[in-house]
């Protein structure tokens, strides 16, 4: 008897998909990111990013984005994905959902990948 099997590669590297306005914070996120084993597939709008998201480790959310942006995501978040928003104050989502984590802006060197930490913690 002859068994076909398919084997399926998953990507030994987490992909975080990072969604920031500004050029330079996506920069300095994908650097960050990048150095610790991540691999970052940057978007400056969630209409750019969401297709992307698929797989995806963790989406790392600027609150600084168009509100639109922003109800977009909570409506069309993949299950599974984590999230890690960056934000000017907690926006009454903190606690509410155990895969988004609200950081509070500005940010010291690792809370986003403490972040991230939590959120593989959380995924187990």
């Amino acid at each position: 008897m002859r068994i076909n099997l398919t084997v399926i590669r998953l990507p030994l590297v987490p992909t975080i998909v990072a969604i920031a306005k500004d050029p330079a914070l996506l920069r300095s996120l994908a650097f960050a990111l990048e150095a610790h084993g991540y691999l970052v597939k940057p978007f400056r709008s969630w209409d750019a990013a969401k297709d992307s998201t698929r797989g995806a480790f963790c989406v790392v959310l600027d609150n600084n984005l168009p509100s639109d942006d922003k109800v977009a995501w909570l409506a069309d978040r993949e299950p599974g994905v984590g999230t890690v928003l960056l934000a000017e104050g907690d926006l009454g989502l903190a606690g509410r959902d155990p895969g988004v984590i609200v950081l509070s802006k500005p940010l010291a060197g690792p809370d986003v990948l403490t972040a991230l930490a939590t959120l593989k913690t959380r995924a187990k």
